[in-house]
């Protein structure tokens, strides 16, 4: 696995520049679209900023409750079944990083990462290292591997495990 530079990282986060965080320092590829998702008469704007062997990036600047943001997910789940969801306030103070796990026969289970602008962020710089991606692995890369790695960095239940493991 790549090693990720984490004061760029850090500074990345700050800024809400995640276009560049996830091409530049993630190894992700680019990605241009939009996806309009219409929740409870309301619509909301999705901006796909990066993928990964069919895994897709989206922002969605909006202040949501927990319940909305879940409405939105199974929304965008019907167009792109893989996806990562960073939800950013107005104010680019607040971010929320959203993954939903997904296993047959069970419930889905959604995954979020809270991050405010001026905490250093190791927690989910943590989680980013596991989606780097080198130059090297791309040509042997699927989306089965995309996902593990995504699953790896945002499945708590495995972080809560190793904790008490080593506890």
């Amino acid at each position: 696995m790549p090693k990720l530079n984490i004061e760029n990282t850090r500074d990345l986060l700050q800024r809400f520049d995640f276009k560049t965080l996830f091409i530049e320092e993630l190894g992700w590829d680019g990605h241009h679209a939009k996806l309009d998702v219409a929740v409870d008469g309301q619509t909301y704007q999705l901006t796909a900023i990066a993928e990964k062997r069919g895994m897709v990036v989206f922002i969605c600047a909006a202040a949501v409750d927990y319940a909305m943001r879940r409405k939105i997910e199974r929304r965008v789940a019907q167009s792109v079944h893989e996806h990562l969801i960073i939800y950013i306030d107005t104010d680019k103070t607040s971010q929320i990083w959203q993954w939903v796990k997904r296993e047959a026969g069970k419930p889905t289970a959604c995954r979020e990462h809270h991050y405010h602008r001026g905490q250093p962020g190791d927690a989910l710089i943590q989680k980013l290292q596991t989606i780097t991606f080198s130059l090297e692995e791309e040509a042997e890369l699927t989306l089965v591997d995309v996902t593990r790695r995504v699953r790896t960095g945002f499945n708590l239940d495995r972080v809560t495990k190793q904790f008490y493991d080593c506890f």
